[in-house]
């Protein structure tokens, strides 16, 4: 199962998501929800640091074992572009959530 953490500040707003595990849908190589997951996900990284030149994930990365991910808007940055990589933090729960709804069996998201 795919476990997805969601960290938000006192307000309210999104600070950082972790995503940990594999689906289990079908086997590696062909699980179409675990590439959908990974999909939004590194779009969704790859689009900050393209478009805003702001790397939002660690390097945390388990090369081996894959399965997990952190993302989080990085201390110092101007307000206006704060609220850019919180906007697409939230674009990609938001699409993640539609695959947990589609697939509740292999998707968790929780909000912490």
């Amino acid at each position: 199962m795919i476990r997805i953490s969601l960290y938000r500040d006192g307000e309210g707003g999104l600070e950082r998501v972790i995503l940990r595990g594999h689906a289990g849908f079908g086997e590696a190589g062909e699980d179409l929800v675990c590439a959908a997951v990974s999909g939004i996900a590194v779009g969704l990284t790859n689009a900050s640091e393209t478009l805003l030149g702001v790397q939002i994930h660690g390097n945390d990365v388990d090369e081996e074992e894959g399965g997990y991910l952190e993302c989080g808007i990085p201390e110092g940055l101007m307000p206006e572009t704060r609220e850019k990589v919180r906007f697409l933090l939230e674009a990609m729960t938001a699409a993640l959530q539609s695959v947990a709804d589609a697939y509740p069996a292999y998707i968790q998201i929780q909000e912490r």
